[in-house]
């Protein structure tokens, strides 16, 4: 292609730059939602570098039975697993950030749903931009959680791998295709048990393991993530398959994107009932130790 000259000849025009090829490729209703993104990326990237010089405690020195490493009295690792101070660092940057984005999901999540009550009359097709701008926020957090359980893969292990990805996949597809943002608040409201798992782990950092703030948040940790990711969560995840599988017989939704978000739909709920399970477990553990000594668990007890 070209245009043409002052005596009627075609000029080539010149071949477009990177830049203008990137542009063009990205839809430009995705244009906001990703920039967006990028920003609460550098936003959340700020607050994990500046939060994760932080000396290891000393809980985390008897944990692991960390040693001094020959030549850097500042550096201590783990002689069984050889993992450096700098994983145990890491660990109160993450949770911080992971505090940080639960705290605006939920407090997201709750105002779009209260604020628009159209999203409840069609759950898979009514849209609202404020809920982008959260679920932009949500997919700028699971693609860092993403790059975190890659680093550490043999501290955080194949679940919540699996959980991040299940995360980011399931927000583009929600945020992205501008599509189902009833049942993408709801489920940005799971993020709520996590305030609690995160201060239960501040908690027993800095040695509050055996007060009654302790005890009480667990239990209400073990209530919030028991309501919200299996009481309320598993019948709103089969009142969506149910819908997407009406759109789906009717061909509103392509066979592909079925297939992946009831994949999704599955893998989330299945972490959920496990780690749930997890949680009661444990609950259970520490009644039965009061029930024995009828006092707190003490710290030394209990890992």
């Amino acid at each position: 292609m070209g245009v043409l000259g002052k005596r009627g000849a075609k000029i080539p025009l010149p071949p477009p730059k990177l830049e203008d090829a990137l542009i063009s490729g990205v839809p430009l209703e995705w244009a906001g939602p990703l920039l967006v993104m990028a920003v609460a990326f550098v936003g959340f990237l700020l607050v994990w570098m500046l939060s994760a010089k932080r000396p290891t405690s000393e809980r985390l020195v008897r944990k692991y039975n960390l040693k001094v490493a020959q030549g850097d009295p500042n550096n201590k690792f783990d002689p069984v697993s050889g993992h450096t101070v700098r994983f145990f660092k890491a660990e109160l940057a993450t949770r911080i950030v992971s505090t940080l984005h639960a705290l605006i999901a939920c407090a997201g999540a709750a105002r779009c749903l209260h604020m628009s009550p159209a999203l409840y009359e069609d759950m898979l097709w009514t849209t609202s931009n404020s809920a982008r701008f959260y679920f932009s926020i949500s997919m700028a957090y699971f693609l860092g959680d993403i790059l975190v359980c890659l680093v550490m893969f043999r501290e955080y292990g194949p679940l919540f791998m699996l959980h991040a990805v299940c995360g980011l996949v399931s927000l583009c597809i929600i945020c992205l295709g501008n599509q189902f943002h009833f049942f993408g608040l709801v489920g940005m409201l799971w993020e709520l048990s996590t305030i609690f798992l995160n201060n239960r782990w501040f908690l027993l950092e800095y040695g509050k393991k055996g007060t009654s703030l302790f005890v009480v948040n667990g239990f209400v940790l073990v209530l919030v993530f028991t309501v919200i990711r299996v009481v309320v969560g598993c019948p709103y995840s089969y009142m969506f398959w149910s819908q997407l599988s009406v759109a789906r017989a009717d061909g509103k939704v392509s066979h592909l994107l079925y297939l992946g978000v009831t994949s999704m739909l599955a893998g989330f709920n299945c972490l959920n009932i496990y780690w749930c399970w997890q949680l009661v477990l444990g609950a259970f553990k520490v009644m039965g130790i009061k029930a024995r000594t009828g006092t707190s668990p003490s710290p030394r007890k209990i890992r």
